[in-house]
């Protein structure tokens, strides 16, 4: 039998559609939920990465790049992290932030500032981002400014396209060299000049070499993968 709907989550739901529209669907009460259509995520997401993530972040300091609502660097704060900074071009999802960790009572700092200007908030121990890279027109110089704010580990995401298999390259190629462009592993970007999926932000897929080599070469000795194809656990 379904339960009645109380005067609180009435509010709560208000609430929520006047901080709309939702990309990120969390819990912030009993049976209200942010963004019902989403389904599973973030969830589905965070329970692919939570087994890499320590119980006990006591003492650390976290980086969200493109925090949305909230929802990873609200994770991180519930495992003890001193500090977390959320940040997000997005004004609108910044409001969401601030909603969703008053409401789970997990504090969170929050600034609306972009990947290429992270210099001003100093170093962290941690840095998490999911889902921001093939939104951005310069890939690597952003990976770079993460590394350069990042003091241990990066939690990584991007969409992959292509081949999922790993490439080991050669210390130089003769500039004769052509066959090893046409390999499927070769790292590969795919740029998409209109639109994917309906969204004009979508710049970039990469092939799951690609996304490797680049994390690399911005600064990360030792990058992992995990089942999932798109993400990492990279370090410095």
């Amino acid at each position: 039998m379904q339960q009645p709907v109380t005067r609180m989550q009435e509010g709560l739901t208000e609430q929520i559609a006047a901080l709309g529209p939702w990309y990120q669907n969390i819990e912030v009460a009993p049976g209200v939920w942010t963004n019902p259509d989403a389904g599973d995520y973030p969830g589905s997401r965070w329970r692919a990465l939570e087994p890499w993530v320590p119980a006990d972040l006591t003492g650390k300091t976290v980086l969200e790049v493109g925090c949305n609502a909230g929802f990873f660097s609200i994770e991180m704060k519930k495992r003890g992290a001193a500090r977390v900074v959320g940040i997000d071009i997005m004004p609108h999802v910044i409001a969401q932030a601030r909603f969703t960790s008053a409401r789970l009572g997990q504090p969170i700092e929050l600034r609306q500032t972009s990947v290429y200007d992270l210099a001003p908030l100093g170093a962290f121990d941690i840095v998490v981002c999911l889902g921001v890279l093939y939104h951005l027109k310069h890939p690597l110089y952003a990976l770079e400014q993460i590394a350069a704010a990042c003091r241990s580990t990066l939690y990584f995401q991007s969409v992959v396209r292509g081949s999922v298999e790993d490439f080991e390259p050669a210390a130089n190629y003769d500039i004769s060299e052509s066959d090893v462009f046409t390999r499927p592993e070769f790292p590969k970007l795919f740029f998409v000049e209109r639109s994917f999926n309906a969204d004009s932000s979508n710049w970039w897929f990469a092939t799951h070499s690609c996304l490797k080599a680049m994390l690399r070469v911005s600064g990360f000795s030792r990058v992992q993968t995990m089942t999932d194809p798109e993400l990492f656990v990279c370090h410095k």
